[in-house]
């Protein structure tokens, strides 16, 4: 147990010697983080978002022609890239993996496999 309080003492008077010292860096060290809260919050500050008309009316109407493709698109069940040999249901999520500007529409399995399509049967 002496030792114990020797080890204690010696902590005791190390602080009671350096206090000021830590004192000073705990209060810089503050004072600086503070002080970039504050700097950092004024920087990163946005301003405010301004919608404008066009822009949302140009939205609308390119909804419409997603919606009017879409429709267009519902007579056809499988689909197939034209970069590809294999054709899939059209909502097989392998399907929705192709690039729209190679997508190829079939009514039938008949239809695909005549222009040399293979189907793919991991979408069963």
């Amino acid at each position: 147990m002496p030792h114990c309080l020797k080890i204690l003492t010696k902590i005791i008077s190390f602080v009671k010697k350096h206090f000021w010292l830590y004192s000073f860096a705990f209060l810089i060290t503050s004072l600086a983080f503070s002080s970039g809260i504050i700097i950092g919050a004024n920087i990163l500050s946005r301003p405010p978002m301004i919608i404008e008309k066009e822009l949302i009316l140009n939205l609308e109407e390119s909804l419409a022609e997603v919606e009017a493709k879409n429709e267009s698109l519902k007579e056809f069940s499988y689909v197939a890239s034209s970069r590809g040999k294999y054709y899939y249901p059209i909502d097989c999520s392998l399907a929705k993996n192709l690039k729209e500007e190679n997508k190829i529409y079939f009514k039938t399995k008949e239809e695909a496999e005549d222009k040399g399509y293979i189907y793919n049967t991991k979408c069963d």
